[in-house]
């Protein structure tokens, strides 16, 4: 009897979900809607689409941890919600979480696959973790980094978020000399800041070193060295207007915490490039 009562009572907690999913959806206010979807998750929380607009929200707000519950949630009841797993991507790698972030825009991409947004971004962060690892990132795929136009992440110690790349360019241990493959690496960026799509942009070249200095001053003296060598090897082989380039050194007190579910490591050594916009 219990179980019957409990299915028979079901449909019309169902049917005021939907009711209430069509209020919020009509609700202007965004005060107001805040408060309706505060609401809503108390009184269906089963609704997948009700977690994913709340995890939307409190990711809105900054609230990554809280929002990542609520978009794993979504999953749970529906796992076919392409939208919650692109969420859940955008919520790990302001973690810091990068492989989580691309598996989970994997899914995405796999489940929504006619949305660009979905692919750009999913092509934009397999780079981004290309140029953490050391690779070498191809001329098509800086432009394809520094071409988008979305926000940079204001906070330097995150991944970054938009037309900005954090690589580990190959250095010769402590010095400011490229191996071959730091050599390689710059080359890509200079023709690529040469191509007609990057041509008038200008960037901020930024370089970070590891802990391995004696001192603080000595860490921060490496790093300008890197960065004018940099600058000037990209205006001397690549004929890149110096005024497109602005640079900053930063020493080896702002290692990136990149974090992931087996652990976390500090990468400190590091150039990043930043387009700028005027």
């Amino acid at each position: 009897m219990l179980f019957l009562s409990v299915f028979i009572a079901a449909p019309s907690l169902a049917a005021d979900c939907q009711s209430l999913k069509k209020a919020l959806k009509t609700e202007r206010n965004l005060k107001q809607k805040r408060k309706m979807l505060s609401n809503l998750i108390i009184q269906c929380p089963e609704d997948p689409v009700i977690n994913y607009k709340y995890a939307l929200s409190l990711e809105r707000f900054r609230k990554y941890d809280k929002a990542l519950g609520y978009y794993q949630k979504a999953i749970l009841l529906n796992p076919q919600m392409g939208k919650a797993y692109a969420g859940m991507g955008d919520v790990y790698i302001y973690l810091g979480m990068l492989d989580e972030s691309i598996e989970a825009y994997r899914v995405a991409r796999k489940l929504m696959p006619q949305s660009e947004r979905t692919g750009s971004r999913l092509a934009r962060l397999e780079i981004k973790r290309k140029a953490l690892a050391g690779g070498i990132v191809s001329v098509g795929e800086f432009i394809q980094v520094m071409d988008h136009r979305g926000k940079i992440s204001s906070n330097r110690p995150l991944l970054l978020t938009g037309p900005a790349l954090q690589y580990n360019v190959s250095f010769v241990n402590n010095t400011g000399q490229l191996r071959p493959t730091g050599i390689r690496q710059l080359a890509a960026i200079g023709q690529a800041m040469q191509d007609d799509s990057l041509k008038f942009v200008r960037f901020e070249i930024s370089t970070y070193v590891d802990a391995s200095y004696s001192t603080p001053q000595e860490a921060l003296e490496a790093s300008k060295e890197r960065v004018h060598m940099i600058k000037d090897q990209l205006v001397a082989n690549f004929l890149i207007d110096p005024k497109r380039i602005d640079i900053v050194w930063y020493g080896d007190n702002q290692p990136i915490e990149v974090r992931s579910f087996s652990g976390s490591q500090s990468l400190n050594s590091r150039v990043e490039f930043r387009r700028l916009f005027d």
